[in-house]
This record gives C-alpha cells, structure tokens and sequence, in this order.
C-alpha cells in the first residue's frame, strides 16, 4: 500500500516544471541565433549550451540530440501560416505569401533553411520536418482555396492540386535563390494566381 502524500513528493513541482519551460524557451532561441549564425553542420551540442548558459545535462533531460533541438528550434520559429478570413481569396493568399516571405526577410533565415534542406537529405528527422512544413503550407492554402469556393471568388472547378504547387513553388524559389521576395512581388504573383482561379463569367 502506498501511503498518503507519496505520489505529490514524486511529483514535479509548478516551479520545476516553471523552470524547466523557460529553459527550454532560452536553449531553443539560443539555437536559432546559432543556427542563422553557424548553419547547421557547424553548430554543435557544446555551442547550444555555451549559447543559452545552460549545462548540457540541461539540454539532454529535454532532448535526446542536436537533430531534435534543430527540429523544435525550426518548428517554434516559423510557426503556422493559417490566413484568417479575410473576406476574399486575394487577400488571404496575400496574407499567406506576405507572412512566409517576411519570415525570409530576416538576416540570415534564407541560409539556414537552405543548409536544413542540404541535411534533411540525409537525416530522417530534419526530412520529417520540412514534409511537415510543406504540407503545412499546403493545408493552408487548401482552406483559403475552399472559403474561396464557398464565397464564390474562385471557380468551383479549380484545380486545388495546381494552385498549392504554383504557392509552394514559389516559397522554394525563395530557398533555392537564398533571396526572398519583396513585397511589390508579392503583389504581383498574387494578381496572377487571383487572376487563375477566378470564375469565368460565364459561370
């Protein structure tokens, strides 16, 4: 029989488990600056804990290795690109391209995700990642497409497929070039691809 209070002693305290989110928090932003700086090959387990002042007993209660901090690092600084509605496909495209693209903008994004790229090729795990960040993406403008269905500002018969290959292709263009793109753009690819899926008028 287990006596009274012997499950609260083994469990983690409200500020252990305080302490334990904000180090994770610092040690993830801590390898992004690496990253952005270093890129991934050079970055090391002994840099992410010099970087965040941490020990690495810190970093290996959390993570088992490098690949899984680089993958939650990614994960927590690109976050989703979900368009809110906006009433209109042009705008909610224009918001889903505008946002990736700013994210690009930043000193030194463009080169990480390059380097990524070049290590997901052989690391099952950084694949995992940019699968999911692909298929993030096509999620995305997945719904715009639909809510623009819905309200009519898209042909009912557009081919969904194609439209999230022309987005997707145009945010690897970005990678590949390591140059992102500027605003005015944007605003013209988008002019196009609200150009391509508007309904006919004769429908």
């Amino acid at each position: 029989m287990i006596a009274d209070g012997a499950n609260d002693a083994a469990a983690p305290s409200l500020n252990d488990v305080s302490q334990s989110e904000v180090a994770r928090d610092t040690i993830l932003r801590a390898t992004y600056r690496l990253l952005e700086d270093m890129g991934y090959a050079a970055v090391t387990t002994d840099d992410i804990a010099a970087e965040a002042r941490v020990s690495k007993a810190t970093i290996y209660r959390l993570w088992r290795s490098k690949q899984e901090i680089v993958v939650d690092a990614a994960r927590m600084h690109f976050g989703r690109v979900d368009a809110p509605e906006l009433g209109s496909f042009t705008a909610e495209i224009h918001w889903i391209l505008e946002h990736r693209a700013e994210d690009y903008r930043q000193p030194g994004t463009l080169r990480l995700v390059g380097s990524l790229v070049g290590a997901a090729t052989s690391d099952p795990q950084l694949q995992a990642v940019f699968v999911d960040w692909v298929e993030q993406l096509s999620r995305a403008v997945r719904r715009v497409i639909q809510r623009g269905i819905a309200r009519g500002d898209v042909q009912p018969d557009v081919d969904i497929f194609a439209l999230e290959t022309m987005i997707a292709g145009i945010v690897a263009r970005a990678v590949i070039a390591q140059q992102s793109f500027s605003r005015a753009t944007v605003d013209n690819v988008v002019a196009l691809i609200s150009r391509a899926a508007a309904p006919s008028e004769t429908d």
